[in-house]
């Protein structure tokens, strides 16, 4: 089982398929043990630095507080060193059923502390638009129908959010701290950059406008340059394909644009839905499989149905949040 996969069902983070996906797993009877062998590995891997058995007990003191000892998970104590990996530390907190990520942060040698990290979690409706600057003073644009979750503060090793839906990132540059964004199966890492990531039902697109980024999934990684975008999950794909792309087809909707390019009109109805906030009510003798190229800047939604049913051969009648569609 991915680790990744692991943290964000273990935080309350994973997507619908992907909780169900974990769940199953954890059902299994050997999913115990390699649960352990996961811990273990991680616990070694972070293992730099040599604490003596009264800070290691204090520590786990403090671990069986906040779980109330409902562990079944068998570690001993005395034989690893304390643990320094945001990262690993995580998993050691999911695995120890705490409710909330729990991290452990070493501000000096002779020094311990355990932090409970208060998160932040905004909704972005259908029809509005978000911005948000985050704890390292990144600049957040979300689009609308997106939840975004960050800590209320960054800790020392890496700046994390969480997304589901669409945002536009310009991340403040900080050469210590990895800035990650996880959006359903991909895992994407910067320093400092800015680019776009949609994470939608039909699948997970990065698209990067300058600087450097690592996207990864469970098995494959890229290297994006800037005009590059990788996609996940689109057409039912698993692959990590890169490639081009334009500007005016991805990020414009940040600049108050919407464009259709070779879109098909149920796919551009879906789109309009979240761009205004209204719900479409379409007539059966429509052909919604019609392909649609277009391009309105910050047009109201009853002049951009004009234009659309021009060329469809379409009528509309808004009332309130309700749009009927009938055939000319």
């Amino acid at each position: 089982m991915d680790k990744e996969k692991l943290r964000r069902y273990l935080n309350g983070l994973s997507p619908k398929k992907e909780e169900i996906e974990v769940g199953k797993w954890l059902e299994n009877n050997n999913s115990g043990k390699e649960i352990n062998k996961i811990f273990e590995a991680s616990w070694e891997e972070s293992a730099h630095t040599i604490y003596s058995d009264n800070k290691k007990n204090d520590l786990w003191s403090k671990i069986e507080q906040k779980t109330g000892n409902k562990s079944e998970i068998t570690i001993d104590r005395n034989r690893y060193p304390l643990l320094k990996s945001a990262a690993v530390w995580l998993i050691l907190a999911g695995f120890l059923f705490l409710s909330a990520k729990v991290i452990l942060e070493n501000s000096s040698k002779t020094q311990e502390e355990v932090v409970l990290t208060e998160w932040i979690e905004k909704s972005v409706p259908s029809g509005e638009k978000l911005y948000l600057i985050l704890p390292d003073e990144s600049k957040v644009l979300v689009n609308s129908n997106s939840n975004i979750k960050f800590p209320s503060t960054f800790n020392k090793q890496f700046r994390e959010v969480y997304l589901e839906g669409e945002a536009f990132f310009e991340v403040h540059q900080d050469l210590e701290r990895p800035f990650i964004v996880f959006a359903g199966e991909l895992t994407t890492e910067v320093l400092g950059t800015s680019f776009n990531v949609s994470n939608r039902p039909t699948g997970t697109k990065v698209a990067l406008i300058e600087g450097k980024v690592k996207v990864k999934n469970a098995t494959n990684e890229a290297f994006l340059l800037p005009g590059e975008m990788v996609e996940h999950g689109i057409n039912n794909s698993e692959k990590l394909t890169v490639k081009p792309f334009k500007y005016a087809n991805e990020i414009a909707w940040k600049d108050g644009q919407i464009k259709f390019q070779k879109k098909k009109l149920k796919a551009v109805l879906q789109q309009l839905e979240d761009w205004y906030g209204v719900k479409f009510d379409t007539d059966k003798n429509i052909n919604i499989d019609r392909t649609v190229s277009g391009t309105f800047q910050n047009d109201n939604l009853d002049n951009l149905l004009s234009g659309l049913g021009f060329t469809l051969n379409f009528n509309h009648k808004i009332e309130n949040k309700n749009v009927k569609l009938n055939s000319n």
